[in-house]
């Protein structure tokens, strides 16, 4: 399985031209870009697949777990800006717009939306709520406040460079007629400008900059996207929100910038991005979408290729299919997973954690009288374990990180109170467990942030 991922400027590339009723033309700098990134690194493939396959391994390992959720309030708010691009007055978008994309993102990332109805029976089990949500930014990197929207007149009519769809990426520097990321470590970016070119055939309509740079890479520097002031999102101007006036018929719904979102934070199209003949031996890396030959323009229900095991057809509701408004409707489980992954692993200062109530507990094995807190640890601030008066042995408490590995141990006696300090561990996502003098976990919480 080959997972060409996480450097690639992933493009939703859509086209005017005639085409068949089931296929949809790409014209992007796919093989160019992975060939950019093998001349600075020949085991990035390599480096690659097993990162990502560290991922869907420790999903698993969740899944076999005993732990039950009973009501997970866990959710990552991430701070978006937009700024707008334009030539014309069409092209400078409304704030209306800019907010209607928002509540598109927010309701297709929770699986609020009510396209959920499209979604086929045969998938409706594995429908995914990503928990991630997003909100304009309120203070700009200065610490002025702001809307989220910057705007920015530009003398560049266009930022497509082909009638086939090319283009540049000058949109996301001031010098060049575009506008300079806010940090893309702390808030996400999305450029919207014009990406038609005069008579074209072919057109980009969104494309964005998975993450890089995972600590398994070593220290060759093949690319710095979480970094680096062109990572984030764009978007051609009349796809962005929802029922724009601009919009064609078929991109009314605001899918487009779901889709390119997805790409950001890991995703790739569900069909792997095989050709025509090789579609089949291709795939996403992810266990829960169907293998498909090909990108999807319609809403089919095509089953291009027949597995052996768990056969599915194609599933064109899927947000990273090409078959986008009218059909798309839906993250997987997994493909959720892994974007929560991607942002607790490489976009570590992006969101902010956010618990309502911690409810995730194992009820067969938990006992009375068992308080951690706080979580989130904000400013590494130190945990306070309590264990109550009815419990009468010493205890263990392990904070363990997503690999895995313990990175904390302390003895903790009954009916005490200790603090831990945290301040030595590094800001992400961890499980602590409490075993008791016999080593049986007798307490869980899969949700502690340390940040």
């Amino acid at each position: 399985m080959r997972l060409n991922l996480y450097i690639l400027l992933f493009g939703l590339i859509l086209s005017n031209s005639s085409k068949a009723q089931n296929t949809a033309e790409e014209i992007c700098g796919y093989q160019h870009e992975v060939n950019k990134i093998l001349a600075k690194q020949p085991n990035f493939l390599k480096l690659q697949d097993a990162w990502f396959q560290e991922a869907m391994t420790l999903y698993k390992q969740l899944q076999s777990s005993k732990r039950t959720i009973v009501s997970d309030t866990l959710y990552y708010e991430v701070p978006v800006v937009f700024h707008i691009i334009y030539n014309t007055s069409q092209q400078n978008v409304s704030d209306a717009m800019v907010t209607s994309q928002i509540n598109e993102l927010n309701q297709a990332f929770r699986k609020l939306t009510a396209d959920t109805s499209r979604i086929r029976s045969i998938f409706k089990p594995i429908a995914g709520d990503v928990k991630i949500q997003f909100k304009l930014a309120t203070v700009d990197p200065q610490g002025n406040p702001t809307t989220g929207i910057t705007r920015t007149s530009t003398t560049q009519t266009t930022f497509a460079t082909s009638r086939g769809g090319a283009y540049n990426t000058n949109m996301k520097h001031s010098n060049l007629g575009g506008k300079d990321a806010w940090d893309p470590t702390r808030y996400m970016n999305f450029w919207i400008c014009n990406m038609e070119y005069p008579n074209y055939f072919g057109i980009v309509y969104g494309f964005a900059t998975p993450p890089t740079g995972a600590p398994n890479w070593g220290g060759t520097g093949v690319t710095k996207d979480v970094t680096d002031g062109e990572s984030g999102v764009v978007i051609h101007y009349k796809v962005l929100g929802k029922n724009n006036p601009l919009a064609p018929v078929k991109y009314t719904e605001g899918k487009t910038a779901i889709h390119e979102a997805g790409h950001y934070f890991g995703m790739r199209h569900i069909w792997g991005d095989g050709t025509t003949t090789t579609g089949c031996s291709v795939d996403d890396g992810i266990f829960d979408t169907p293998n498909a030959k090909q990108a999807n323009a319609s809403c089919t229900g095509q089953n291009s290729c027949i597995d052996a095991n768990n056969d599915k057809p194609d599933q064109t509701e899927n947000y990273m299919d090409y078959a986008l408004d009218g059909c798309a409707a839906m993250y997987t489980k997994e493909q959720a997973f892994m974007m929560q992954y991607v942002l607790t692993k490489l976009r570590t200062q992006l969101s902010k954690p956010f618990i309502v109530s911690d409810t995730i507990a194992d009820p067969k094995t938990i006992k009375e009288g068992y308080v951690i807190y706080p979580n989130p640890s904000v400013n590494n601030k130190d945990l306070t374990v309590e264990i109550g008066t009815k419990i009468r042995a010493n205890y263990t408490v392990c904070i363990i990180d997503l690999n895995g590995k313990t990175v904390l141990e302390k003895q903790v006696p009954t009916n005490s109170s200790k603090t831990i300090p945290v301040s030595g561990i590094a800001q992400g996502l961890y499980t602590i467990i409490i075993r008791d003098q016999n080593g049986d976990i007798v307490h869980r919480q899969l949700h502690l942030f340390i940040e």
